[in-house]
């Protein structure tokens, strides 16, 4: 019994980290709090090529550093996953192995979309007179296609199936329907706005405050 307290307290610490890693990392995007509070309702253009200079001239520490967290937060987010699926399990079989299948998947493609994008600063390692070939490389290889662009979007699973798993225990009543809301409305949020930082960060901050009574079962 002692080292199933342990366990579950050991679980109860590791929901949390997910939230702030994520938190932390989105924070490293902006370079001044006005740049946190100019909402957009669309993506705005990606500029490849700003970023290739910005590798190669040595200026994408801050990109490497806010990636790396994320993929640091996505062991926590699967985590919390099967956690949810498991409360969820005992009482709603058919939307507990869903929103899990659907959050595995999307877990993972979500980890392949962050890897791809952190193998990205090897550019800065080409010679300079290879720039021009390695610039027009760099443009195609961060365009949404082929397997990046397939990996984008599976990523978008791991929310929808956070959705299906919260709904449920809201159904289901087992956690407190306010909590549950706030992290179905936080994974809409990251489906609807993802790459746009201040929206992704809001909805973190929804995740996180959604899973405190979870946290708090789990310590019991």
């Amino acid at each position: 019994m002692r080292n199933l307290s342990f366990t579950k307290k050991c679980l109860a610490f590791c929901l949390l980290l997910f939230p702030v890693l994520s938190i932390v990392a989105f924070a490293l995007h902006f370079h001044s709090l006005s740049g946190f509070f100019h909402f957009t309702w669309t993506r705005p253009p990606y500029h490849a090529e700003g970023l290739f200079n910005a590798l190669v001239s040595g200026h994408g520490h801050g990109f490497v550093v806010a990636h790396s967290f994320i993929y640091l937060a996505m062991p926590f987010f699967l985590l919390t996953v099967l956690v949810l699926a498991w409360y969820l399990l005992q009482v709603e079989q058919a939307l507990a192995l869903t929103g899990a299948v659907l959050g595995i998947i999307g877990t993972l493609a979500m980890v392949g979309v962050i890897a791809t994008w952190l193998s990205l600063p090897g550019v800065a390692h080409v010679d300079p007179q290879f720039y021009d070939g390695a610039r027009a490389a760099f443009v195609e290889l961060t365009k949404m296609q082929g397997l990046l662009g397939l990996n984008t979007k599976l990523s978008n699973a791991c929310f929808i199936g956070m959705i299906i798993l919260a709904g449920g225990l809201m159904i289901r009543r087992q956690f407190p329907p306010l909590n549950m809301i706030l992290i179905m409305v936080g994974s809409t949020l990251f489906i609807l706005f993802m790459d746009m930082d201040n929206w992704m960060m809001i909805g973190t901050v929804l995740l996180g405050l959604g899973l405190i009574p979870v946290v708090k079962r789990l310590r019991r």
